[in-house]
């Protein structure tokens, strides 16, 4: 370039120009200015064409580069911010495929009664705890009861003695099944005579009289007469929201999918929130058929591509722990009894019918189907609505959540994607209490909690935790979902064992199987050049400690968009 400027006399005005012209395209191609260098990483990529790297570098939000330091130093610029990961893991930012957020916040905020999964003797000396310091006559409610664990059936008679004169309504853990005390009966008018709703049960006892636990739908014939809480102020429901954003990444989630089902009012107020930067995490909404109807499209990638609603939550069953789940053949631990389909699956056309006029407007449907029966229905509607629209599996991708017990003649029908299962690989390790007694041990080994089969047939898992039912912590999940084990790491070898997913399968389900749910493997869930900058910083290595330390992990830091939220 020098011989260039040797000119006789003085040099050419035109050549100064394109010179000048041709420094500066060379200097904006060179990587440089970068807003952060991470250095010094042991670094999962889930990047097949690059797994393992040493340092990332992160420029509006996005990765640039992902490989060795010395290259990813040439990076940095005098405003590029440098950090020294110190050897520790990286992970990519994990995803919480199916819980409450509304609630937790909440919880946090108003710390209501807790009773998860208490043996007997505490609960009800917690519930007498409560009764002391209510009013006369005042309602005591609580969720998180889990019978499973307790040597006697429940029966309301537990609850009377504790509180003869306070109503008392418990919600199980699960969310399907209730159990109140004879004092809430009588106020909600329940006697022998009562008749079972549809999809619902009063369950008797030995003398033909209310037990006191109602199943699925029987469980609003009394919750309907709980008088309303008082409301949060609208300040209460945003410190909510941040409270539970700050949760969810101090665990390393980057993404949520809530399953509740928020209204266009709540979509208003989770976008205030971000706007005032109370709500940080990627949030993804699903809302009820008829708010899919008043929005007419989905909103896809608001707020810097951290918030979107795309999908429509339905149910067709109930939980296997309440016996409310659907089952083609009856419950081995009650004769006769096989769960009830609600009205969603009880017309298999018209449920075909909606999810096929759901994928026209542009929402994926998620269907609660727990049950062998309730799964098959959803599989066929699914199907069906498939055909009717002419929509590719990818076009669609329909998602049956928990999937928690298969016909082995359904499993095939979650091949190669067609068809996505939202998984809870904890609920495993809480229902192995219980699932055999209603299932009996040949069903439950069949399909019942079938990750090693879904997967073994090219199926596509999205992970989760199902909170408020279960804790959110999602190294709880990734321990359960390789060892198959409680977090006491029992049973030896685990429940099931030939279920079990591997740590990358695992990890792919908390991380690239979200992602394909949401539209945006192209962008998430991975460490990989010209995708989302989320990602998280371990304690210890994932895929070298004892698969029985899984659990124990500690986020040290949760980085979101390229932005440290959580340290």
């Amino acid at each position: 370039m020098a011989t260039l400027l040797k000119r006789t006399g003085r040099q050419h005005p035109i050549l100064l120009f394109a010179l000048a012209l041709l420094a500066s395209v060379l200097f904006s191609c060179r990587p440089h200015q970068a807003d952060t260098v991470f250095i010094n990483g042991n670094i999962y990529t889930l990047n097949q064409e690059n797994p393992s790297a040493s340092s990332m570098v992160v420029k509006n939000g996005k990765f640039v580069f992902v490989g060795n330091e010395d290259e990813a130093m040439e990076y940095a610029g005098s405003h590029t911010n440098i950090i020294d990961l110190q050897g520790k893991t990286v992970l990519p930012g994990l995803t919480e495929s199916h819980m409450h957020f509304e609630g937790l916040g909440r919880n946090m905020l108003l710390a209501p009664l807790d009773i998860y999964w208490l043996p007997l003797d505490e609960l009800t000396s917690k519930i007498a705890d409560a009764v002391q310091e209510a009013e006369e006559g005042e309602w005591i409610i609580a969720r998180g009861y889990n019978d499973a664990i307790w040597d006697k059936t429940p029966h309301r008679s537990m609850l009377d003695d504790v509180s003869p004169d306070n109503p008392v309504v418990l919600r199980r853990y699960c969310g399907h099944a209730h159990f109140a005390n004879t004092r809430a009966l009588e106020e909600a008018g329940i006697t022998a005579e009562t008749p079972n709703p549809d999809a619902g049960t009063i369950v008797k006892d030995d003398r033909g009289e209310p037990s006191g636990v109602l199943v699925s739908a029987a469980g609003a014939l009394v919750t309907g007469h709980i008088p309303p809480e008082p409301k949060l102020t609208d300040e209460e429901e945003l410190e909510a929201l941040r409270l539970g954003s700050d949760a969810l990444l101090a665990a390393g989630i980057t993404t949520a999918h809530d399953m509740t089902r928020v209204d266009l009012f709540e979509v208003a107020r989770r976008s205030e929130a971000y706007q005032e930067g109370l709500l940080r995490v990627r949030l993804m909404d699903a809302v009820d058929a008829e708010t899919a109807r008043m929005m007419g499209e989905p909103f896809i990638g608001l707020h810097q591509d951290r918030y979107t609603v795309r999908w429509v939550k339905k149910f067709v069953d109930g939980s296997l722990g309440g016996r409310g789940a659907a089952l083609l053949e009856p419950y081995s631990d009650m004769p006769g009894e096989t769960g009830a389909l609600r009205a969603l699956g009880q017309d298999e056309e018209a449920y075909a019918r909606l999810v096929a006029e759901l994928l026209e407007m542009g929402f994926s449907t998620r269907t609660h189907s727990i049950g062998d029966k309730g799964n098959r229905v959803t599989l066929n509607a699914f199907e069906k609505a498939m055909e009717m629209t002419g929509k590719k599996p990818q076009e669609a991708r329909l998602v049956v959540e928990h999937a928690q017990v298969l016909h082995p003649g359904d499993i095939n029908r979650f091949a190669d994607g067609r068809i996505i299962a939202s998984m809870q690989p904890v609920h495993a390790t809480e229902d192995m209490l219980f699932a055999e007694d209603r299932l009996g041990k040949e069903r439950a080994e069949a399909g019942a909690y079938a990750w090693r089969s879904i997967l073994d047939q090219g199926g596509i898992i999205a992970a989760g935790s199902d909170y408020g039912v279960s804790p959110f912590n999602p190294f709880y999940g990734l321990h359960a979902a390789v060892t198959r084990q409680d977090r006491d790491n029992n049973p030896t070898g685990g429940w099931i064992p030939g279920q079990r997913m591997t740590r990358l399968e695992a990890l792919e389900a908390y991380t690239t199987g979200p992602a394909y749910v949401e539209f945006s493997e192209e962008r998430k869930g991975r460490i990989k050049e010209g995708m989302l900058a989320d990602f998280i910083v371990i304690d210890r290595d994932y895929f070298e400690i004892p698969k029985e330390e899984i659990h124990e992990i500690k986020v040290l830091k949760t980085v979101l968009g390229g932005e440290i939220v959580y340290e």
